[in-house]
């Protein structure tokens, strides 16, 4: 209890801060954030993270980028993790569908992992894709949780070919993530005003463009979108705003796995499997997923949830 206020006292102050100094120097409080926001911090790597590392087998791609890679079978699946994440950390899924037969690589992002890079945002992830698709594909599907969810996305509008897509807990617009990136810290509206051109300018594209839903509703790939109802880091409602724009996917909710325990839970690891070897859901799923579509469906007759409100 004293760590939790004590962390949110931290924030308040980091919130103050933010409010007082922005009010005096917006342009750098703004660039400042821009840079906050876009250096991935790294975490050591927790026990079982090492015991998949060491059943792997490293790859370098692209330039300076690294890959793991376990099993060996004839069809491939690629797994791209989240924002100050790394490969190890996909390893639940890759292990099951290692069970069911397919060979598994892993990525590790731009300055995540084992690899290098000179600056990592979504575009670079969604480029580092293209490349392992490239180099190191053809693949039948593609599974990413998060940011690396988003960027599959990405790196199909670049030209780039994943297979059958696998999206968990995705945000559906790149400049929700923003503006909800910059209310959280206390961000006044100059400064955040300032903040977007700032990442803009490293990412190179306009944040709106990095639209999820609307690249899946011009491309049309196969898509099964999984995100928790409880999630507090990329909220569920944009699962809802994603099916808006693109109706013909698959979805499934579970209730409790919240961000990060998501991608261990074995349940959505056989999911994942099965999607991969059919193209659709076991029965199981399926009632599930039926249940969880009426759901979707009238809370989609009502008004969505305010873009605003993600966070």
């Amino acid at each position: 209890m004293q760590t939790t206020t004590s962390a949110v006292s931290a924030m308040t102050l980091f919130r103050i801060k933010n409010r007082l100094l922005g009010a005096l120097m917006p342009e750098k409080v703004a660039r400042d954030t821009a840079r906050l926001f876009l250096t991935p911090r790294l975490f050591p790597l927790k026990e079982w993270e090492k015991e998949a590392e060491k059943k792997c087998r490293r790859h370098t791609f692209g330039d300076g980028l690294s890959a793991a890679r376990w099993g060996a079978g004839i069809r491939r699946i690629l797994l791209v993790h989240g924002w100050e994440s790394r490969a190890t950390q996909m390893y639940g899924i890759a292990s099951a569908l290692v069970e069911n037969g397919f060979e598994v690589i892993a990525i590790d992002a731009p300055l995540h992992g084992h690899s290098g890079g000179v600056k990592s945002n979504p575009v670079t992830f969604a480029e580092a894709i293209a490349t392992a698709v490239n180099e190191l594909g053809p693949f039948d599907g593609t599974v990413g949780h998060s940011m690396g969810a988003a960027a599959i996305a990405f790196a199909m509008d670049m030209g780039a070919d994943p297979g059958r897509c696998v999206c968990i807990a995705a945000p559906s617009c790149m400049y929700l993530v923003l503006k909800a990136f910059s209310r959280h810290i206390g961000l006044s509206e100059k400064c955040t005003t300032r903040f977007l051109r700032h990442v803009e300018t490293e990412v190179g594209k306009p944040s709106r463009e990095l639209n999820v839903g609307s690249i899946f509703a011009k491309l049309k790939p196969e898509v099964l979108l999984i995100h928790a109802r409880n999630d507090q880091e990329v909220p569920y409602c944009s699962l809802e705003q994603i099916k808006q724009s693109y109706p013909d996917l698959l979805t499934y909710s579970p209730t409790d796995l919240g961000h990060q325990r998501i991608v261990r839970d074995t349940t959505v690891s056989s999911l994942i499997s099965d999607f991969m070897k059919s193209g659709h859901m076991t029965e199981n799923f399926r009632q599930q997923a039926t249940s969880h579509r009426a759901l979707l469906a009238k809370r989609l007759q009502t008004k969505l949830p305010k873009q605003s409100r993600i966070s």
